[in-house]
């Protein structure tokens, strides 16, 4: 007897086989069902395992009580209800709590903040330790972290290593193998993303 699923067919390629394995332990996704995991939820998927892969300075690590704050930039309905499904599952070993920002002052205290749309300054994060993630096109050559690209009808991403290190934060090596590019910028440029 042979089955035949849309999950297993939609997740090929090793990086998106990852992610596809998070989300689907994520949403509870059974052999009867009929359609593979959504982008936003395969890009919410993505972001966790960035997040898992990221070491923060310990000054800005929420206490045992505190909650790890994964934070949108931008208004898409999907990827935020892909987000919010991540609510309360561990992260660094505290729960995550999503929110919205719209605009700059409350991005501090964000550990991860996903831009789904451009109108904010990166380069006005400065040193922040926020792990910046977006889907925008040019995104890590434009001073952002890590930037989801489709290629080939895939799911990849390129890593600005050098972004991430002048905020203080560790990607790593792991992470860093997966990349499809990884760049040194050592600053944020200028203008908004």
């Amino acid at each position: 007897m042979t089955t035949s699923s849309a999950a297993p067919r939609a997740c090929s390629g090793w990086t998106v086989r990852l992610a596809c394995t998070v989300v689907l332990g994520l949403f509870g996704w059974s052999g009867a069902a009929e359609a593979a995991p959504d982008e936003s939820a395969v890009q919410a998927a993505f972001v966790l395992n960035f997040a898992k892969f990221t070491e923060w300075p310990p000054a800005s690590l929420p206490g045992r009580q505190g909650a790890m704050q994964l934070c949108q930039f931008g208004v898409r309905d999907e990827l935020m209800q892909a987000f919010r499904a991540l609510e309360g599952r561990p992260l660094q070993g505290v729960p995550i709590q999503w929110r919205k920002v719209t605009r700059l002052e409350e991005v501090r205290g964000c550990h991860v903040l996903f831009m789904a749309e451009s109108g904010l300054s990166l380069a006005n994060l400065g040193g922040w330790p926020v792990l910046t993630v977006s889907d925008l096109p040019g995104f890590a050559q434009q001073g952002g972290m890590i930037g989801l690209v489709r290629q080939s009808g895939r799911l990849r991403f390129e890593v600005n290593r050098g972004v991430a290190q002048s905020a203080g934060l560790r990607l790593s090596a792991d992470l860093l193998s997966l990349a499809m590019t990884v760049l040194d910028g050592s600053a944020r440029r200028e203008g908004t993303m």
